[in-house]
This record gives structure tokens, C-alpha cells and sequence, in this order.
């Protein structure tokens, strides 16, 4: 019989410069996370690259090789958002309706049960993108990203008959992400309003909006 090999015994080093390696912070993360807290706590204006060192615990070189300016970290979080966003479409592909979708996601929202940096920072972004080209480009292009997915779902339930077909779906459209951007608003203005217990009662206002025109019976009054 061929004797089964055991492997050789790690040297005692190992784990310890293991966890040494794991436990070490990313410093690119490090200047991300510090970027966020100070963002949202003083605004990207009222946060000065000298405070963002400090939150990160770096010096001003080390947190300039990963970042050359307040612009590019900032279009560095809007990037990282992109990948956030997919998830968070996976609520509306999952559910039973469309505007069932819409309630989950924003459930997922502003629950905690899906962080994401926009819940902190979306008005303050949205209000950057408005003065900094730059930064409205990639806001744009991630903002087009998630207004097409939403509209594709928009298309798919008017087919199944859940929408009302004559509802036209770019004005739809504008007005979800207006509602979007107002609640993110509003969750800034009022942190302790319990949105995320809200979206049942408002995703039925939603689908009141929406829903097909009921056609007349013999039963109804005559207008």
C-alpha cells in the first residue's frame, strides 16, 4: 500500500506573520473610510486635506501617493458605490413586482442591511457632481448605470401588466429617482425617521401611481 502523505509542519513563525499580514490595514481602504467619516461629518468643503491625514493616520505624503487630491478620492468612492449598486439591483430582480422591488431596495437602503456610502453622502455628492465636471462625469455615468436597470424593470412590468402601459417610463423614471434623492435628503435632515419600516406604506403609494386603469363596469355610476 502506498502510504498516505502528511504534510510537513508548519514553521512556528507562519501563523504569526500570518496574522501580522491579515490584521496590517489596507492604506488605500484606510484613506477611503477616513474620507467617508470626515466627509460626512464636516462636508467635503468643510474637510481639509491636513483633517483627512489625520483621520486616515497618515502624513500627507504617504496619503498623496494613493490619492493626489479631495476630487479623486471623492470619484474613488463614487466607484466603489458602482459595485454597491449591483447588489442592491438584485432586491428588484428578486421580487415579486416591480414596485415590490422598489420597497426592498429601499429597505435594504436605509435599514443598514445593505451599507452603502450613499445613504451618508448622496446629497452631499449629488451637490458636488453639480459644481465639479469632473466628478459629474463618473456620478453620471454610475447614475445612468442604475437608472437603465431600474428602467428595463419598469419596461418588463408594464409588459406583464403590473404598470399601467400608457405611463410613459422616462417620466417614471425621473420621478423614482427624484423620490430616491428625496428620501436620502430627508434620512440627512431627519436620521431618526424609521424609513426603512415606511417603505411598505410607501411602496403602496408607488404602486397606487401605477398600477393599469381599472376598466368601467355596467355596476359603476355614471360620470
Amino acid at each position: 500500500m502506498t502510504a498516505l502523505a502528511h504534510p510537513a509542519p508548519a514553521s512556528p513563525e507562519t501563523p504569526a506573520a500570518g496574522r501580522r499580514a491579515s490584521s496590517r490595514p489596507d492604506p488605500r481602504r484606510r484613506v477611503l473610510d477616513a474620507a467617508i467619516a470626515c466627509f460626512t461629518r464636516s462636508g467635503f468643503h468643510g474637510t481639509s486635506m491636513h483633517e483627512l491625514c489625520t483621520e486616515a493616520g497618515m502624513s500627507p505624503g504617504a496619503l498623496y501617493r494613493y490619492f493626489p487630491s479631495k476630487e479623486a478620492i471623492i470619484i474613488a468612492i463614487v466607484e466603489e458605490e458602482r459595485a454597491a449598486r449591483a447588489s442592491l439591483l438584485a432586491c428588484l430582480d428578486d421580487a415579486p413586482s416591480f414596485v415590490e422591488g422598489l420597497a426592498a431596495m429601499g429597505h435594504c437602503l436605509f435599514s443598514g442591511e445593505m451599507p452603502m456610502v450613499c445613504v451618508e453622502l448622496g446629497p452631499e455628492i449629488s451637490a458636488e457632481a453639480s459644481r465639479n465636471p469632473v466628478l459629474k462625469a463618473k456620478f453620471d455615468e454610475v447614475e445612468d448605470e442604475m437608472t437603465q436597470a431600474i428602467q428595463r424593470a419598469f419596461l418588463a412590468a408594464q409588459a406583464r401588466g403590473e404598470i399601467d402601459p400608457a405611463i410613459d417610463a422616462d417620466a417614471a423614471l425621473l420621478m423614482i429617482n427624484a423620490i430616491g434623492d428625496g428620501l436620502l435628503l430627508r434620512q440627512r435632515l431627519e436620521p431618526e425617521l424609521p424609513l426603512a419600516a415606511m417603505m411598505p406604506a410607501l411602496g403602496d403609494l408607488i404602486g397606487r401611481m401605477f398600477a393599469p386603469a381599472r376598466a368601467a363596469s355596467p355596476s359603476d355610476p355614471t360620470p
